[in-house]
Protein backbone atom coordinates (compact mmCIF):
# COMPACT_ATOMS: atom_id res chain seq x y z
CA UNK A 1 0.00 0.00 0.00
CA UNK A 2 2.84 2.35 0.85
CA UNK A 3 4.52 1.68 -2.53
CA UNK A 4 1.30 2.51 -4.38
CA UNK A 5 1.04 5.86 -2.57
CA UNK A 6 4.67 6.71 -3.37
CA UNK A 7 4.27 5.64 -6.99
CA UNK A 8 1.02 7.63 -7.35
CA UNK A 9 2.57 10.68 -5.73
CA UNK A 10 5.63 10.54 -7.99
CA UNK A 11 3.45 10.00 -11.05
CA UNK A 12 1.23 12.98 -10.21
CA UNK A 13 4.26 15.12 -9.44
CA UNK A 14 5.88 14.18 -12.76
CA UNK A 15 2.68 14.84 -14.72
CA UNK A 16 2.25 18.15 -12.90
CA UNK A 17 5.79 19.31 -13.66
CA UNK A 18 5.54 18.41 -17.32
CA UNK A 19 2.09 19.98 -17.50
CA UNK A 20 3.37 23.29 -16.19
CA UNK A 21 6.31 23.26 -18.59
CA UNK A 22 4.08 22.35 -21.53
CA UNK A 23 1.99 25.47 -21.10
CA UNK A 24 2.43 27.78 -24.07
CA UNK A 25 3.81 31.15 -23.22
CA UNK A 26 1.90 34.04 -24.71
CA UNK A 27 3.96 36.62 -26.55
CA UNK A 28 4.52 39.79 -24.57
CA UNK A 29 2.08 42.25 -26.14
CA UNK A 30 3.91 45.22 -24.70
CA UNK A 31 7.12 44.10 -26.39
CA UNK A 32 5.31 43.65 -29.71
CA UNK A 33 3.82 47.13 -29.44
CA UNK A 34 7.19 48.62 -28.53
CA UNK A 35 8.73 46.97 -31.60
CA UNK A 36 5.96 48.44 -33.75
CA UNK A 37 6.64 51.89 -32.31
CA UNK A 38 10.37 51.51 -32.99
CA UNK A 39 9.57 50.48 -36.55
CA UNK A 40 7.36 53.55 -36.95
CA UNK A 41 10.26 55.74 -35.84
CA UNK A 42 12.63 54.03 -38.28
CA UNK A 43 10.25 54.34 -41.23
CA UNK A 44 9.53 58.00 -40.55
CA UNK A 45 5.85 57.61 -39.71
CA UNK A 46 6.38 59.78 -36.64
CA UNK A 47 6.96 62.89 -38.72
CA UNK A 48 3.47 62.54 -40.19
CA UNK A 49 1.71 62.34 -36.82
CA UNK A 50 3.82 63.61 -33.92
CA UNK A 51 0.80 64.38 -31.72
CA UNK A 52 -0.58 60.86 -32.07
CA UNK A 53 2.83 59.41 -31.27
CA UNK A 54 2.84 61.43 -28.05
CA UNK A 55 -0.51 59.91 -27.12
CA UNK A 56 0.79 56.45 -27.99
CA UNK A 57 3.81 56.94 -25.74
CA UNK A 58 1.50 57.90 -22.86
CA UNK A 59 -0.69 54.86 -23.52
CA UNK A 60 2.37 52.60 -23.40
CA UNK A 61 3.13 53.93 -19.94
CA UNK A 62 -0.49 53.29 -18.89
CA UNK A 63 -0.30 49.77 -20.33
CA UNK A 64 2.91 49.09 -18.42
CA UNK A 65 1.33 50.22 -15.13
CA UNK A 66 -1.81 48.17 -15.85
CA UNK A 67 0.35 45.13 -16.49
CA UNK A 68 2.27 45.67 -13.27
CA UNK A 69 -0.99 46.03 -11.31
CA UNK A 70 -2.28 42.88 -13.05
CA UNK A 71 -5.31 44.58 -14.56
CA UNK A 72 -5.54 42.29 -17.55
CA UNK A 73 -8.72 43.72 -19.07
CA UNK A 74 -7.42 47.30 -18.93
CA UNK A 75 -4.07 46.16 -20.30
CA UNK A 76 -5.69 44.40 -23.28
CA UNK A 77 -7.90 47.41 -24.03
CA UNK A 78 -4.95 49.80 -23.96
CA UNK A 79 -2.87 47.49 -26.18
CA UNK A 80 -5.74 47.33 -28.68
CA UNK A 81 -5.97 51.14 -28.66
CA UNK A 82 -2.23 51.46 -29.22
CA UNK A 83 -2.34 49.07 -32.18
CA UNK A 84 -5.25 51.02 -33.69
CA UNK A 85 -3.40 54.31 -33.15
CA UNK A 86 -0.32 52.89 -34.86
CA UNK A 87 -2.46 51.93 -37.85
CA UNK A 88 -3.82 55.49 -37.93
CA UNK A 89 -0.28 56.90 -37.84
CA UNK A 90 0.73 54.63 -40.71
CA UNK A 91 -2.29 55.66 -42.77
CA UNK A 92 -1.65 59.33 -42.03
CA UNK A 93 1.90 58.87 -43.32
CA UNK A 94 0.54 57.32 -46.51
CA UNK A 95 -2.02 60.11 -46.91
CA UNK A 96 0.64 62.80 -46.43
CA UNK A 97 2.86 61.08 -48.97
CA UNK A 98 0.01 60.91 -51.48
CA UNK A 99 -0.90 64.55 -50.76
CA UNK A 100 2.66 65.65 -51.48
CA UNK A 101 2.60 63.70 -54.71
CA UNK A 102 -0.72 65.33 -55.63
CA UNK A 103 0.56 68.83 -54.89
CA UNK A 104 3.63 68.17 -57.05
CA UNK A 105 1.39 67.03 -59.89
CA UNK A 106 -0.78 70.12 -59.48
CA UNK A 107 2.30 72.35 -59.66
CA UNK A 108 3.46 70.55 -62.78
CA UNK A 109 -0.03 70.90 -64.25
CA UNK A 110 -0.03 74.67 -63.60
CA UNK A 111 3.37 75.02 -65.22
CA UNK A 112 2.14 73.04 -68.22
CA UNK A 113 -0.92 75.29 -68.52
CA UNK A 114 1.28 78.40 -68.44
CA UNK A 115 3.51 76.93 -71.11
CA UNK A 116 0.47 76.05 -73.21
CA UNK A 117 -0.93 79.60 -72.89
CA UNK A 118 2.44 81.07 -73.88
CA UNK A 119 2.57 78.82 -76.93
CA UNK A 120 -1.00 79.78 -77.89
CA UNK A 121 -0.08 83.48 -77.64
CA UNK A 122 2.93 82.91 -79.87
CA UNK A 123 0.72 81.25 -82.49
CA UNK A 124 -1.65 84.25 -82.70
Amino acid sequence: MFRVKIFTTLLLLTVGVFGVNAKEKKPDQLLIVQQSINEAYKLGYVDAAPVEMGFIEKKVIKARTAQEKRKRRDFENIIAEIKADLKIVKQRYKVNKMYNKLSNLEKANLESKKTLENLKRQLK
